[in-house]
C-alpha cells in the first residue's frame, strides 16, 4: 500500500474552523481557571486548619507547662509531661511545614535578606533543641572560625534550618553521640554543616531526601520528611543550595550555604 505524504495528509485532515479554535480555547481557559481555584481554595483550606490546629496545640502547650511548674524534675508524670510538650511542638511544627511547603510549591515563599551575624543563629537554632539534646543525650559541638562573614538573610527562617538539621541528626545519632554545627567561609557565601555519628544513609536513597513526595517506606536515616521539602525552599530561596555527604555506618553531614551580606548592609543580629 502507497504511503501517503504529509501533503496528502494535511489535505485529508479534517480541518479546525475559526468557530471550533475558539471554542477549543475557551474551553482551556475555562479549565485553567478551575485549576487555579482549586489551587487557590487547597492553599486557603491547608492555612486554616494550620491556624486552628496551632490554636489548639498551644493551649495543650501551655497547660502542660503549667502543670510542669508543680511536678518536680524526677517526680511522677514528668516524662509524660515532656513527651505531651515536645509531640505538641512537633505538630505545630508540622502545621507550619505544611503552609510554608504550598507556598514554596507556587513560588509565594517570602525571605527577609537583611545582615546578620552567624554566631548568634547558631546558638539560636542550638538553645532550641537543647531540651532534647539532654533528654537523649548528646553532645552538640560548635565549631565557628573567626573569618565568618555576616549573610543575607531572614534570621528566624535559617533559625529554622538548621534546627531541622539538628533535630534530623538527634533523632538518628545514638546516645552518647556527637553532633557537630559549623560554619566557614566559602568564596562570596558562608557553608554552614550539621554533622551525626548516626547511621548515615545509602548512595541510592540520597537523591530522595529533598523530594515534596517522599516514598512510603523511608530507610532508616530517611527521616525529614516534608521538613526537609521546606529546608531546601528556605535554602534556595536564600539563593543558596543544599546537600548531604554521607555512607553507611560513617554518620551524615547536611551542607547549605547562604550569600554573605554586602558591607554596604549593616549587620543587625
Amino acid at each position: 500500500m502507497p504511503r501517503r505524504s504529509k501533503a496528502d495528509a494535511d489535505r485529508h485532515a479534517p480541518r479546525v474552523d475559526g468557530a471550533e479554535r475558539e471554542r477549543l480555547e475557551e474551553q482551556c481557559q475555562r479549565l485553567e481557571r478551575r485549576a487555579e481555584a482549586a489551587e487557590r481554595m487547597l492553599r486557603e483550606t491547608v492555612s486554616t486548619i494550620s491556624h486552628d490546629l496551632r490554636n489548639s496545640l498551644s493551649v495543650i502547650v501551655v497547660s502542660a507547662r503549667m502543670l510542669m511548674r508543680s511536678v518536680p524534675q524526677e517526680g511522677p508524670g514528668r516524662r509524660q509531661l515532656d513527651a505531651i510538650t515536645r509531640a505538641a511542638d512537633e505538630i505545630n511544627q508540622l502545621a507550619q511545614d505544611l503552609v510554608d511547603a504550598m507556598s514554596i510549591e507556587n513560588g509565594s515563599l517570602k525571605v527577609g535578606k537583611g545582615a546578620h551575624e552567624v554566631e548568634p543563629i547558631l546558638d539560636r537554632a542550638i538553645e532550641l533543641v537543647a531540651p532534647t539534646v539532654a533528654l537523649k543525650p548528646l553532645e552538640i559541638a560548635k565549631e565557628l572560625p573567626h573569618d565568618v562573614p555576616p549573610i543575607a538573610c531572614d534570621r528566624e527562617r535559617i533559625v529554622q534550618v538548621i534546627a531541622t538539621l539538628l533535630g534530623n541528626a538527634m533523632r538518628f545519632t545514638p546516645k552518647g553521640g556527637r553532633i557537630t554545627v559549623r560554619a566557614e567561609p566559602s568564596g562570596t557565601d558562608a557553608r554552614f554543616s550539621v554533622s551525626d555519628t548516626g547511621p548515615g544513609i545509602s548512595p541510592d536513597q540520597q537523591p530522595l531526601l529533598f523530594a515534596r513526595h517522599a516514598p512510603p517506606r523511608r530507610p532508616l536515616g530517611q527521616g525529614m520528611g516534608l521538613a526537609a521539602f521546606v529546608t531546601k525552599g528556605i535554602v534556595e530561596a536564600h539563593g543558596g543550595t543544599i546537600w548531604v555527604e554521607s555512607a553507611p555506618g560513617h554518620g551524615s553531614t547536611f551542607f547549605f550555604t547562604i550569600p554573605a551580606a554586602g558591607l554596604s548592609v549593616r549587620a543587625t543580629s
